[in-house]
């Protein structure tokens, strides 16, 4: 009688899904596109607790970045629904093809930002095991802390923490690159050997950037959080701009390349 039940409850729960045609993620109203150019297509995704998304289709390889802890229900077409916890600052890669809606189960809104790449992604690896890059700073100040998250063969990820008053000393950006604050922060910006410029960061608010030798100082009271995803270079054919530092900046780029 008790497997009776528990079958009968198991259907109604997942046929009480909507039965959707799944739309293009243009056509999603929680996805916000913030960014397109010839790498990517960035939107910004909200849902607010015990809402769904339209079940949606995603054409392209992308990586989705939590912003915030929650808690969510992953509904892939025909299948029943699997129940995630993401913590602030996971980065989830997921290849061509997924058709889904997400049901924010938790009690504060889901947040992410999902990352479509334009070209196929080769060779993807998330880090399991060595994966501080080692960055050495002047004794006087907090340094920054810089964490391989995955890398394919197109592109890595990388997780950046600034400590309150701490220095992220110059290193260099070989190639175009993406940033996801990931907390709000007042930074001070050196490219190479110009003035400091004030820069101000809100969670969330992606900015894309060139390639360029810089270093960063967290003016603020509170640590500076980010993800960066850094390419490897331009798709074939594009662009004509170098992906590489001068050579007689190189050595210049100490304590660390990205690349």
């Amino acid at each position: 009688m008790l497997r009776s039940l528990l079958a009968f409850l198991t259907l109604v729960t997942v046929s009480a899904w909507p039965q959707q045609s799944p739309v293009e993620i243009t056509a999603e109203p929680s996805h916000h596109l913030v960014l397109d150019n010839m790498f990517v297509r960035v939107f910004a995704v909200t849902v607010s607790p015990k809402s769904t998304t339209l079940m949606h289709r995603h054409g392209r390889d992308y990586l989705a970045v939590a912003l915030g802890d929650s808690e969510i229900q992953n509904i892939r077409e025909g299948a029943q629904p699997v129940t995630a916890k993401l913590k602030d600052g996971d980065v989830v890669y997921a290849p061509a093809g997924v058709v889904h809606a997400v049901r924010d189960s938790g009690s504060q809104p889901f947040r992410n930002i999902t990352i479509e790449m334009k070209q196929p992604t080769t060779n993807q690896k998330t880090c399991t095991g060595s994966c501080a890059i080692p960055v050495t700073c002047e004794k006087h100040a907090p340094c920054a802390s810089v964490t391989k998250v995955m890398t394919a063969d197109q592109w890595s990820v990388t997780r950046i923490t600034i400590p309150a008053g701490g220095i992220y000393p110059q290193h260099t950006h070989l190639a175009n690159f993406l940033v996801i604050p990931l907390t709000d922060g007042d930074l001070k910006v050196r490219v190479q050997d110009t003035p400091e410029t004030m820069a101000h960061e809100e969670t969330g608010s992606v900015t894309w950037h060139n390639p360029v030798i810089h270093t960063m100082t967290n003016t603020g009271s509170k640590p500076v959080r980010a993800i960066v995803l850094e390419f490897r270079g331009r798709p074939s054919g594009e662009g004509s701009e170098s992906m590489t530092a001068p050579d007689h900046k190189a050595d210049e780029s100490k304590p660390h390349d990205h690349h």
